[in-house]
């Protein structure tokens, strides 16, 4: 007797419309979320609370950056999407990162939330493309993973420091953690999102967004209690107006002041062609 196997993919032809569609889509949200995580850490390799948390913060977003490279070298290949582009002729409203990003991480309760939440976040997504049908991404996915284990062991480690902290700094990363985690939920999306579902079924995905979330939830859950703190899931999303193109209820994007020193503009005329 034969046994049904998924068929693997060497691009994405054979793919039916929404799994190639969701594709591009996961892997732009995955680009444009480390695209702004690498661009909030620089800014706070300046005036961290010590020194080594400094030389973190550097190290944290060159590995984003390096990690977009290699995301936007897919996009390019298999859906023709120019990284130039991506980076500088996209409006706001099209940027399809985890909103929590979108304004300036004011301190670093936040900064400690979006290090252990929303980089663990797109960590999860991209875990559960290891062993994908969709054959091209198997090298890129590897890398990244392994150089997420730091990022996840940095954003642990601070989380533990300020919850036994106690007072304003327990409650600010409280706060911080679960605005954090209600971003996460608007941007992986409704539970019957048709385009993730395809991805699933063709095995380019292990799990789908949701069950992405929950685990997520639990391991953020369970480090709060584990330190003496309490962070709570938000309650379910009501998703109306929400699209998968911005990953967003009823639009929004990243501040335009943040991409005009993310883009370079002021710099614009030195850069290579």
């Amino acid at each position: 007797m034969s046994i049904a196997t998924t068929p693997a993919f060497e691009s994405t032809e054979g793919m039916s419309e929404p799994c190639a569609r969701g594709l591009r889509q996961i892997l732009l949200a995955c680009a444009d979320t480390k695209l702004l995580l690498g661009y909030h850490y620089g800014e706070w390799t300046f005036g961290t609370p010590e020194l080594e948390a400094a030389v973190a913060s550097c190290s944290l977003a060159q590995g984003e950056l390096g990690h977009v490279r290699l995301l936007h070298a897919l996009l390019s290949k298999h859906f023709g999407d120019d990284p130039d582009a991506l980076m500088d002729k996209r409006a706001a409203t099209d940027f399809a990162n985890v909103g929590f990003l979108d304004r300036t991480v004011v301190d670093w309760a936040g900064f400690v939330a979006m290090n252990y939440v929303v980089d663990l976040a797109v960590t999860r997504v991209l875990h559960s493309m290891q062993g994908s049908t969709f054959k091209p991404i198997h090298m890129s996915v590897d890398k990244m993973l392994d150089e997420e284990r730091y990022h996840l062991h940095h954003g642990r480690g601070w989380f533990r420091t300020l919850a036994t902290r106690g007072g304003e700094t327990k409650t600010a990363l409280e706060r911080q953690a679960e605005l954090a985690l209600r971003s996460v939920a608007e941007w992986l999306g409704p539970a019957d999102d048709h385009d993730d579902r395809a991805l699933v079924s063709a095995g380019v995905k292990r799990a789908d967004n949701q069950t992405i979330y929950r685990a997520l939830c639990d391991d953020v859950e369970r480090l709060a209690a584990a330190v003496g703190t309490r962070v709570q899931a938000p309650a379910p999303t009501n998703f109306s107006g929400w699209t998968s193109a911005n990953r967003r209820i009823g639009g929004g994007g990243p501040d335009e002041e943040i991409l005009f020193h993310l883009r370079g503009t002021k710099n614009e005329v030195f850069k290579l062609n």
